[in-house]
């Protein structure tokens, strides 16, 4: 599999591509993911789900076995599993957004990343040892709430990833239940 990129789809005369979240919005230039909600992605957080929609805005959702934040702070990439990748292409390639949404279960601590497609790649070796911690802490999470349950059977529930999909985060929800869930942290509200 090529790398393929959405902006390489959609050419923009003037050096830029139209999806470029600096030609596009000024607060994408300024989007950082906080260290705080970095340290929950890599050390807590074990369940995700990729919410995407095709040109007609009919909403698909498909299941994510990893994710990791970008050197920058500024990009995700998430990690699929084989069984959903080809629609998962396809709807990225027609429309570019996507809504990854990231929690914690038992303490159901959750973040949601909005933001535009950038490439997908074949996984590398670091992205398997990505998902292989997210499925240990997956386990070892559940074991707290059902200590019978075989680790065989609570290991299935994260799926082998067979893509990496990487994107721009443009904004960031808390979604955790309670007070404040649908807040948008990044950029602030109102600015």
């Amino acid at each position: 599999m090529s790398l393929v990129s959405w902006d390489e789809r959609r050419p923009f005369t003037g050096g830029a591509t139209w999806l470029d979240p600096c030609v596009m919005d000024f607060i994408a230039c300024d989007t950082v993911i906080p260290g705080k909600i970095i340290r929950f992605l890599d050390q807590h957080a074990n369940v995700a789900f990729a919410g995407l929609r095709d040109r007609d805005l009919v909403p698909f959702g498909h299941r994510v076995s990893g994710w990791s934040v970008g050197a920058d702070q500024r990009t995700m990439t998430i990690y699929v599993p084989g069984d959903f990748t080809e629609r998962l292409v396809e709807l990225l390639l027609e429309n570019g957004e996507l809504a990854v949404t990231v929690e914690e279960s038992g303490s159901n601590e959750t973040y949601q990343f909005k933001g535009r497609y950038r490439h997908h790649r074949e996984m590398q070796e670091n992205d398997f040892e990505i998902v292989e911690r997210v499925r240990r802490r997956f386990v070892r999470n559940l074991k707290e709430l059902y200590s019978h349950a075989p680790d065989d059977v609570l290991k299935a529930f994260v799926s082998p990833a067979s893509l990496a999909v990487e994107f721009d985060v443009l904004e960031v929800y808390l979604q955790t239940p309670g007070p404040g869930a649908g807040t948008r942290l990044i950029p602030p509200a109102g600015a």
